[in-house]
């Protein structure tokens, strides 16, 4: 698997606790505007406003707009894989070392995970579009900007990287065929669940149906050829790894 690429702020570093919170503010108050208006609506006076600081404090962190957007995205980007996408990975973790205990047929423990795990990730998704509706939208918006602006390219494929690599993970302990390309597939199947629900209301999504979508495509990559064997010392391998 790939290595997730580091990634630093743009901006003027700070050496003291307050200087620090003022910036913090002020990128802050630059993702509240992305996830109000969009990317195109961060400007220094509308951040400034935002953040109650000083329209000299924009500037004097961030050399341009291009500088403070992509710092906007990079906050995002850390917040979002600690708070939202590393846990989700965790109880995925869980239902893994749950499917290893199971004590059934292969084709039966096959369906258990696979009813489990799309579970699992449309609860994900269906809590994200309703009650971190925010988080989705900030991702769409920078998503889109780093089309145009090379400065956000790299934190955006940073940011992706390190999702698809927790995903290729996944798909590396359950025993599959390829699992990066397993993983790729995963994520597109989620992206598009995603973008979906956010183009409904609240609520009006069928996540009945994504729970189907993702089953299935569980189902068709748990039954592909060359599965790997003995999946429980992979996985007890794999689970030692990153203890140690």
């Amino acid at each position: 698997m790939m290595e997730s690429t580091q990634v630093n702020y743009r901006g003027r570093k700070t050496s003291r606790s307050r200087s620090e919170h003022r910036r913090r503010a002020i990128l802050e108050a630059a993702l509240r505007i992305v996830v109000a208006e969009g990317v195109r609506g961060v400007r220094h006076r509308a951040v400034a406003k935002e953040a109650d600081v000083p329209l000299s404090a924009t500037t004097y962190y961030f050399n341009d707009i291009h500088d403070l957007i992509a710092d906007t995205f990079t906050l995002f980007a850390e917040s979002a894989m600690t708070l939202v996408v590393d846990p989700i990975y965790e109880q995925a973790e869980q239902v893994l070392a749950e499917y290893v205990g199971v004590s059934l047929p292969e084709g039966e423990k096959q369906e258990f995970l696979a009813e489990k795990l799309s579970e699992l990730l449309v609860l994900y998704i269906e809590n994200e579009a309703t009650e971190k509706r925010d988080h989705l939208l900030a991702e769409q918006a920078f998503m889109h900007e780093c089309l145009r602006d090379p400065k956000l390219r790299k934190v955006a494929h940073s940011y992706f990287e390190r999702m698809k690599d927790q995903m290729t993970r996944v798909c590396q302990q359950i025993g599959l065929n390829d699992p990066e390309i397993a993983g790729d597939l995963l994520m597109g199947a989620i992206f598009k669940i995603e973008f979906e629900a956010l183009m409904l209301p609240p609520g009006m999504y069928d996540f009945r149906r994504a729970r189907k979508t993702l089953g299935m495509l569980l189902r068709g990559l748990l039954a592909a050829p060359s599965p790997v064997a003995n999946l429980s010392q992979g996985y007890s391998g794999s689970v030692r790894s990153y203890s140690e």
